[in-house]
């Protein structure tokens, strides 16, 4: 069995590097090989020398980029693997991620892709809250200009940075060989808002136990404190709004609650395992969007050809997350806004369609009252989406004509265990 790596990259190469290395070490059964593919999507930094280091990588480069569905729809004619393995820049591997995986999709026909569990790349020193009965404050981290500022984590109860009563934020340490060190320790800054906690002691867990009994305060974490890993993604979901998002984001890994091999609605594309067969009866990506949710658009065409999308817990992939576009940047703030229009106008009923035009077209002059178009990224995702919208209209009014899966029964789908066939 010969699995395709297809590896998607634009200006990442201080992650490319660690993603090839970890894809050195991965275990494989008997007569099973890898086919590592990057696609350079218009790199202009060390990405060539990067290449270079590794022979036993296939490359396609391109000077201009493209989007991610194009980028990894590429490697389609070099690609001579049995199964597809989609995999981004950055991550790396277990050794073991593939053990079970394989061992599926051997035995298992019905199954036409597996997703890793992805955890995030970061570790963390987790900061928990005691408070009074009723009790709230507002917390906020600092790395001191790091970049890392964007990768605090707060557990789901938190809201805009208010904690209650067994709330807890979580300090990333940086990764050896990608991030910068700290030049100085992080810090946890807390305020209280007027007379809910005022006077009283709030006990803060983070290295060791201690209390504040005054705010504002601001409180010092220890990089050398005990950390815990987070869930990244194990596997994806669509809510009633068409909104896409990742099961088990920012729950600590040792809950044990994504432990079990389960059928899933979509996988998230930083880690999947689809077999070839599968992907070429539906074209692979399809590639009318630029970024995001064209991976849960794939899952979807697969499920509704019959196959079966199973979440492999032991198939651990570490993702650093938002490597090449950083969350909530202009550009993540265009693409999201443009691929979730999509994604409605080819999966929801008219209805949801307009209602999500309507809503995106209330941000559109909202931006627009703010009076600069260089600030108005969601504007630019919708206009863009509009000059896009033929395609997905066409990809529907196809898939109906042929008698697909209804496309509401395929969204509304949710988590099922998993045994393999026998």
């Amino acid at each position: 069995m010969k699995v395709s790596i297809v590896i998607p990259t634009s200006n990442g190469s201080r992650f490319l590097g660690p993603c090839l290395e970890s894809l050195r070490k991965t275990r494989l059964p008997p007569g099973a090989v890898l086919e590592p593919i990057v696609v350079d999507n218009g790199s202009s930094d060390r990405t060539p020398q990067i290449l270079a280091q590794h022979p036993e990588v296939k490359s396609l480069v391109f000077e201009r980029a493209m989007g991610f569905a194009q980028a990894n729809n590429a490697a389609r004619k070099v690609a001579t693997g049995d199964l597809i393995c989609f995999l981004n820049n950055d991550t790396q591997v277990d050794p073991g991620w593939l053990d079970r995986p394989l061992q599926i999709l051997a035995r298992d026909a019905r199954v036409a892709g597996i997703g890793s569990k992805l955890l995030y790349m970061h570790r963390y020193v987790p900061v928990r809250f005691s408070l009074p009965r009723g009790g709230r404050l507002r917390a906020t981290a600092s790395m001191f200009g790091s970049p890392l500022n964007d990768k605090v984590r707060f557990s789901p109860d938190v809201r805009d940075g208010w904690v209650h009563d067994g709330s807890v934020l979580y300090v990333p340490l940086p990764v050896p060989g990608i991030d910068p060190p700290f030049s100085a320790d992080p810090v946890v800054r807390l305020a209280a808002p007027a007379g809910a906690v005022e006077g009283a002691t709030v006990t803060v867990c983070a290295s060791a136990p201690r209390s504040v009994a005054r705010l504002p305060a601001m409180l010092h974490i220890d990089p050398g404190a005990e950390t815990v890993r987070l869930v990244q993604n194990a596997g994806n979901f669509l809510n009633d709004r068409l909104e896409g998002g990742d099961f088990g984001s920012g729950e600590e890994e040792t809950a044990g609650r994504f432990a079990s091999e389960e059928i899933v609605p979509a996988i998230c594309g930083a880690a999947l395992i689809v077999r070839r067969e599968a992907l070429d009866s539906v074209g692979w990506f399809p590639d009318y969007y630029t970024m995001y949710y064209e991976d849960v658009d794939l899952c979807l065409l697969l499920r509704g050809k019959g196959g079966l999308l199973v979440f492999c817990p032991s198939s651990v992939v570490n993702h650093y997350h938002t490597g090449t576009s950083r969350e909530y940047s202009a550009k993540f703030i265009e693409n999201v806004a443009r691929s979730s229009l999509l994604f409605t106008s080819r999966y929801g009923t008219p209805a949801r369609f307009a209602g999500a035009l309507l809503e995106r077209l209330g941000h559109t002059r909202h931006e627009l009252l703010r009076g600069r178009w260089a600030a108005a990224a969601g504007t630019r995702g919708l206009v863009s989406a509009l000059l896009a919208l033929r395609r997905p209209l066409m990809s529907r009014i196809r898939a109906s004509l042929e008698g697909s899966a209804n496309p509401t029964e395929l969204v509304r789908s949710s988590r099922a265990p998993y045994s393999e066939a026998r």
